[in-house]
């Protein structure tokens, strides 16, 4: 009867672990999320003196980081707070589009030093993501979790597209 409940509290133990490496991993998409709106907070209010953007665009761009934000500091992990956040990840990327196209008519703006290296963090920040979404939905698949996979749509090798 002891090697029951001995294995019980093994197996109980190595359920408890990996559920500690799903919420990890689910906390380093979180914060590159949250990295992503602090990025693009600094790049918004550098392109607000441009007059090639429009600034409704800019406008909602901002509040859609914003809820991004939001959605990335709540601390549940469910198959509902997965598409939270991809949902808000995609409505951002519909606008962020929008002023990255509107930015390449501003030659001025495209040259300042400052959105240079905004527009790199935010491509270092968009691969980060891109890699911790893949180690977490890894490790989901790994510990037969399906249901907190975070959808994606690119193929396992490549980064996930933006349509306009």
């Amino acid at each position: 009867m002891k090697k029951y409940y001995l294995l019980f509290f093994i197996l109980l133990n190595l359920n408890c672990f990996s559920q500690t490496d799903i919420d990890t991993s689910w906390k380093s998409v979180k914060e590159s999320f949250i990295k992503k709106t602090e990025v693009l907070f600094k790049l918004t209010n550098k392109l607000q003196k441009s007059k090639k953007i429009n600034q409704s665009e800019l406008d909602k761009t901002v509040i859609n980081a914003g809820k991004l934000k939001a959605v990335s500091e709540i601390n549940i992990l469910n198959k509902e707070s997965v598409n939270k956040v991809k949902q808000a990840n995609d409505e951002l990327n519909t606008y962020l589009v929008r002023i990255l196209v509107n930015l390449e008519l501003d030659f001025k703006m495209k040259s300042d030093k400052n959105v240079i290296d905004l527009t790199y963090e935010l491509a270092e920040v968009e691969n980060q993501i891109f890699t911790n979404i893949k180690k977490y939905n890894n490790i989901c698949e790994s510990l037969n979790q399906k249901t907190l996979i975070f959808p994606t749509s690119s193929s396992n090798n490549k980064p996930a597209s933006i349509k306009f």
